[in-house]
This record gives C-alpha cells, structure tokens and sequence, in this order.
C-alpha cells in the first residue's frame, strides 16, 4: 500500500508540483462552503435576516474563514501583514464572485442556451466554480501569500 501511495504521489508531482497545496486548497473551500450555507440558513431561518443581507454576511464569514485555513494550513504562511493579505485575498475573492456571476451568465444562456433548466444550471455551477477555484488559487499562491511574506 505504501508503494502505491509513493508511485502516486510521484505522479501527481510530475503533473503538478504543488499538488498538495492545491488538495489543501480544496479541502478549505469546502469547509468555507458549508460555513457559508450554515450561516445562512441560521441568519435566514432563525434570526430572519432578508435573504440578500444573510447571503452578504455568510459569504464575509466564509471568506474569513477561507482566508484564515488557506494562511495557517494551506500555505503555512506565518506573515506579521495579515490585514495586506486579507485586503488581497478579499478582492480575489471580489474578483471570483464577478467572475462565476459572469460566467453563469455565458454557461446558461450562450453555451447551453437554456436558462430554464435547473440542470444546465447546477452544471454550469460546477464547471465555474472549478475555474473559480482555480482562478483564486492561483492568485492568492502567486499573490496574497508569496508578496506578503
């Protein structure tokens, strides 16, 4: 078994080096995800918040949270210029939600031409918060993390 996971893991360096950081990477925009869903479900259906003013606040906090496992687990970064490195990694994260509007946008009506599917919809969703993902990623490992050390 240890073989196998030695072979593999020298494949995944020959593919992409910083694999484990991107795993890493993943693994928190997941757990970013789900804290943004529960704190929208509680700011909406406990707390009563308007929709929009409880989607606001979930994304802040699952972007804080993001931020802070990306530094301390992802990156390992142990910078002194964490409010530069929020300000950076909240504007990539600005930037990704512009991005993922637009690019629903182009999925649904122009590609799939079908605005009406819930389907086209949720697959849409998929591939552009796979480019999304790998859009941030990318930025805050060549920018938010490696500028502000």
């Amino acid at each position: 078994m240890i073989e196998v996971i030695k072979k593999a893991d020298t494949a995944f360096v020959g593919v992409y080096r910083d694999y484990k950081k991107l795993v890493k990477a993943l693994m928190v925009g997941v757990l970013a995800t789900l804290v943004d869903m529960a704190f929208l479900y509680i700011f909406k259906n406990y707390l009563d918040v308007f929709y929009l003013t409880a989607q606001a606040m979930s994304y802040l906090i699952g972007m804080s949270v993001s931020f802070y496992f990306n530094k301390t687990f992802t990156f390992r970064n142990r910078s002194n210029q964490v409010h530069f490195q929020f300000a950076s990694f909240s504007i990539i994260a600005f930037t990704q939600y512009l991005l993922t509007l637009g690019l629903m946008f182009v999925f649904v009506d122009m590609v799939f031409n079908n605005p009406d599917s819930n389907v086209i919809v949720m697959v849409s969703k998929v591939i552009v918060a796979f480019i999304g993902f790998v859009y941030a990623f990318t930025l805050n490992k060549s920018l938010t993390f490696k500028i502000f050390k």
